[in-house]
């Protein structure tokens, strides 16, 4: 089901506002808010691929693009992989990171990521694949990057599926939702909103805000 985003909106929002600023989502409807708002937390224990501790820790400070998968997916996923790795290698030498968490993690085990991202020539320094509990990515998608769709919601099979790409600043606020198998989308992604995020004048006055905190257990 394809994610619709007012995409014509929100570039022209930017182009009001001189073009460098994105705005920041603070819920699940993804409405753009122009004022800065708080940073937000996160806490959380995963693995990686290379059967580690992936924690929130990890991406404390960064600049990440986040992603929902799972490796047995034949439709969405690998179109969606293939847009990720467009991103990776746009940022490759830059301390922007990925991670991708699997939303089948019983059968996603860190051997099983690490083959994937083999096959798929995945830097695992900057690309984190991750496993662990299914109700803490479930929550995590749903209750921080807002990454559920809702499409199976009212059915007895509780699964997330989702095309949604969403960019992350160093204080963990969302600046950007994109359908990742749309190839213009990852293209905005990539081209200008990436470099403004990580150029935002604004985090540098950020630590003036509380901060919220989302504590996934």
């Amino acid at each position: 089901i394809p994610i619709s985003i007012p995409i014509a909106l929100m570039v022209a929002a930017c182009g009001e506002r001189g073009g460098a600023q994105l705005p920041y989502y603070a819920d699940a409807t993804f409405t753009p808010h122009w004022n800065e708002t708080a940073p937000r937390r996160v806490s959380f224990t995963l693995a990686d691929q290379s059967g580690g501790s992936f924690t929130a820790a990890d991406l404390s400070g960064r600049v990440y693009v986040a992603s929902f998968i799972y490796t047995r997916c034949s439709a969405v996923c690998p179109l969606l992989v293939q847009s990720l790795g467009r991103v990776a290698a746009a940022v490759r030498s830059s301390d922007v990171a990925l991670v991708s968490y699997s939303v089948t993690p019983d059968t996603d085990t860190p051997a099983v990521l690490a083959a994937f991202g083999e096959e798929r020539q995945i830097d695992a320094t900057r690309w984190r694949l991750a496993t662990g509990d299914r109700a803490t990515i479930f929550s995590l998608a749903r209750e921080f990057y807002f990454a559920d769709d809702g499409r199976f919601a009212g059915t007895p099979y509780d699964f997330l599926h989702t095309e949604k790409v969403v960019l992350v600043d160093r204080h963990g606020r969302l600046r950007g939702v994109y359908n990742g198998t749309l190839a213009a989308d990852i293209d905005r992604l990539i081209s200008a909103q990436l470099s403004a995020v990580m150029h935002a004048p604004e985090d540098r006055k950020s630590t003036r805000l509380n901060s919220s905190h989302t504590d996934i257990s």
